[in-house]
């Protein structure tokens, strides 16, 4: 039996958390051992873990303590692979490979375009640091999975690598569920009132998201338009600064923030439109989950994803990066169309998980041969 790890920072709420949850669960009665490594404790995803799956704890208060227990963790472990969807991680975990005994394959998950990952960071000291080591070990890893086409290229462009140590492989986020005609509605008074236009926003409150940005255009909308109602499903760093905003303008009655839901598809099936406002992506899990409803669906036509998620989805719109007067003129546009029922684009096929998950095998096992 071969042992693959997962290594996550934490169970919180996001889309390669998940992922990775999903595959462990998946690998637990194959030839395969599943282990999930994380170092903080907090998020709810834990709940989700099946009981053959193991977990295991280490400690990371900062970059060097995780190099030396990703190294002990190697060497008393022994796992066969390690699989980690950090870009800055993926660089210790590699390091770590250089200096323990024992040396696992490395795969490195690609899940947002790099270049703005890099611009994101802290400071410019933080931004050298990531494409530096980058470009160094990139290389090293054994394979990259890339969640879309245009993750890989900018990868191959900006660290110069090996066209075939990337696979494109996108995420499984669809499932069975996504194949019904109809969700139950779910358990919110908006939901029951035909006299609004419901728009729903599903992420984490994180700055690259654009939140913030959404309900500052929203709060323009509603002045054409006051039947909108915006209902924003997610947890973040970045709540108290919305909640401040929707105080400032005095929407709160048009606005609702209910945090992190289970049953968030329910949400998503059930609404009017659908809004990713996000900077950049690799490749959105919701868009591609909206993509099988009936919402009218904006997004942001951002590196990476929209467009090849959106590719011949009706009653769809991709609008510029950070363009307040587009999004207001589209959820304004948007709002006055009715509902249409959408027909199931077959383009959507490699995003379901079982298509997924046989790519994902396919690569360990030729790395584990």
């Amino acid at each position: 039996m071969k042992k693959i790890s997962f290594i996550i920072p934490s169970f919180n709420v996001g889309g390669s958390e998940f992922n990775f949850i999903k595959k462990a669960n998946y690998l637990q009665d194959s030839e395969y051992i599943p282990e999930l490594v994380y170092w903080l404790e907090e998020g709810e995803l834990h709940k989700h873990i099946k009981p053959k799956v193991s977990t295991k704890k280490i400690k990371g208060p900062n970059l060097i303590y995780l190099l030396f227990e990703f190294i002990s963790y190697f060497n008393k472990s022994k796992p066969e692979i390690v699989h980690t969807a950090n870009y800055m991680i993926a660089n210790i975990v590699l390091i770590a490979k250089v200096f323990s005994s024992h040396k696992p394959k490395v795969i490195i998950g690609a899940e947002s375009d790099f270049n703005a990952v890099c611009k994101a960071s802290k400071n410019f000291i933080d931004e050298f640091i990531l494409r530096s080591l980058s470009k160094f070990f990139y290389h090293r890893s054994d394979k990259i999975i890339s969640v879309s086409k245009g993750v890989k290229n900018g990868l191959l462009a900006e660290l110069k690598l090996k066209e075939s140590k990337i696979n494109v492989i996108y995420n499984g986020v669809l499932t069975d569920k996504h194949s019904q005609e109809f969700s139950e509605l779910p358990v919110h008074h908006w939901y029951y009132n035909n006299e609004i236009c419901l728009v729903c926003a599903i992420g984490r409150l994180s700055p690259e998201k654009g939140i913030y940005e959404l309900v500052s255009a929203f709060s323009k909308a509603i002045i054409v338009n006051n039947n909108l109602r915006l209902l924003i499903i997610g947890e973040g760093n970045e709540q108290n600064r919305i909640n401040k905003l929707v105080r400032d303008n005095k929407i709160e009655k048009y606005i609702e923030m209910i945090g992190f839901k289970d049953n968030y598809y329910s949400y998503l099936d059930n609404c009017d439109i659908y809004i990713l406002n996000s900077f950049y992506e690799g490749m959105s899990n919701i868009l591609a989950e909206a993509a099988t409803t009936s919402a009218k669906i904006i997004s942001t036509n951002c590196n990476y994803g929209p467009n090849e998620i959106l590719h011949g989805v009706s009653e769809s719109k991709l609008i510029d990066v950070n363009n307040e007067g587009q999004l207001v003129d589209a959820i304004i546009e948007f709002s006055n169309k009715k509902k249409v029922k959408r027909k199931h684009s077959s383009h959507l096929k490699k995003f379901y998980f079982e298509e997924s998950i046989k790519k994902y095998i396919k690569t360990i096992q030729e790395l584990t041969k």
